[in-house]
C-alpha cells in the first residue's frame, strides 16, 4: 500500500544517521519550483505534518519531513549538548545538501518555527517563503514550563487507552475532537517500547538546553525580522499559550502585509489541517 511518501535517511555531520519522509508528486521534477521543508516542534516528528505533506504533495509540491534528531525515527545524540539551534541548523544544512536543494518554503512548528526564523539569519539565500506554526517573535517562558514538565517526567503508559487519557486531560486544547483524533495525535506523540510500555517518542534529554535558559520571555525579535524580504505567514491557535494576541498583533506592526490567521477553539499548536491554516499556507505559496 502507498503511505505516499518514501521513507529516506541522509547523514549528519557528526555521523547520525537522520530521518526524513519525502512526499513526491509522480511528476515534480528538477524545476524551478521549491521544495516545502517541514520542522516540527520541540518533541514532534515527521508523522504531524503527514496529512498537510500529502495534501501539497497532490498540489504537485515535493515535501520533506525530517525527524530532528533525538526524535522519531531519528537517532538519539549521545552528547545532550548537541540539543541546540546551531546543532539543528547544521542538520538542515546536511539535509538540503544531500537532497542537492537551494530553495525552500519552510513550514515550522512550535520549535521549528525557530529554526525557520534562524535559518533566515544563517543562511537567508534558502529560503523562498516561511509559515510560522503558533511560534512568533516572543516565546513567553510560562507557556514553555508545561512542556518541559512533561518531557522530564518521562512517563509511561501500560497500552494506548491510558495514553489517550493523560494526552486528553494534560492539553485539553490540542486539535483533536473526535476520539479517533485523540487516538491518532497520541500515536503520533508516543511509540510502543520493546517493554511494551507507551513511552514519548524522543530523548528525555533534548529538555537539557532549555534548563539553561535564562527566566522570563524568549526575545527572537531580531531572527523575526530576518524574515522581511520572505513571503511570511504565521498561524495562531486562539488558545495558544506560545504565541499570544498580543504578541501577534505587535508582529503584525511590524510587518504589515504579513498573512495570518488565528484557528479558533485551538490551543498549541493548530494542526494545519484546519482551513484557516491552509488559507496561510496556500497563501505563501502564492508569493513564491
Amino acid at each position: 500500500m502507498d503511505a505516499g511518501f518514501a521513507e529516506r535517511r541522509f547523514t549528519a555531520r557528526d555521523g547520525l544517521d537522520l530521518y526524513f519522509r519525502e512526499y513526491a508528486a509522480p511528476d515534480v521534477g528538477a524545476g524551478p519550483r521549491p521544495a516545502i521543508l517541514c520542522l516540527p516542534g520541540l518533541t514532534r516528528n515527521a508523522k504531524d505534518f503527514h496529512r498537510p505533506a500529502l495534501r501539497l504533495r497532490g498540489l504537485g509540491w515535493r515535501v520533506v519531513c525530517p525527524d530532528t534528531r533525538g526524535r522519531g525515527r531519528s537517532p538519539r545524540d549521545p552528547d545532550p549538548a548537541n540539543y541546540r539551534m546551531e546543532t539543528y541548523l547544521d542538520d538542515v544544512r546536511n539535509l538540503l545538501c544531500t537532497l542537492g536543494l537551494h530553495r525552500v518554503v519552510v513550514i515550522g512548528t512550535s520549535m521549528g518555527g525557530v529554526l525557520a526564523m534562524a535559518m533566515a539569519a544563517a543562511m537567508p539565500t534558502v529560503l523562498a517563503g516561511v509559515v510560522l506554526n503558533d511560534v512568533g517573535a516572543v516565546v513567553p517562558g510560562a507557556g514553555l514550563r508545561p512542556v518541559i514538565e512533561a518531557i522530564r517526567s518521562e512517563r509511561s503508559f501500560a497500552n494506548w487507552d491510558e495514553a489517550v487519557r493523560v494526552l486528553r486531560r494534560t492539553f485539553p486544547d490540542l486539535p483533536a475532537d473526535t476520539d479517533a483524533d485523540w487516538l491518532e495525535l497520541t500515536r503520533a506523540t508516543f511509540v510502543e517500547g520493546p517493554d511494551g510500555r507507551i513511552r514519548g517518542d524522543w530523548d528525555p534529554a533534548i529538555v537539557a538546553p532549555l534548563l539553561d535558559l535564562p527566566p522570563g520571555d524568549t526575545d527572537l525579535w531580531r531572527l523575526f525580522r530576518a524574515l522581511r524580504r520572505v513571503p511570511t505567514g504565521v498561524v495562531r491557535g486562539a488558545r495558544s499559550d506560545i504565541l499570544s494576541a498580543d504578541i501577534l498583533a505587535a508582529m503584525i506592526r511590524d510587518r504589515p502585509g504579513l498573512i495570518h490567521a488565528t484557528v479558533p477553539d485551538v490551543g498549541h499548536p493548530p494542526n494545519l489541517r484546519e482551513q484557516q491554516s491552509k488559507e496561510v499556507i496556500d497563501a505563501v505559496l502564492a508569493r513564491v
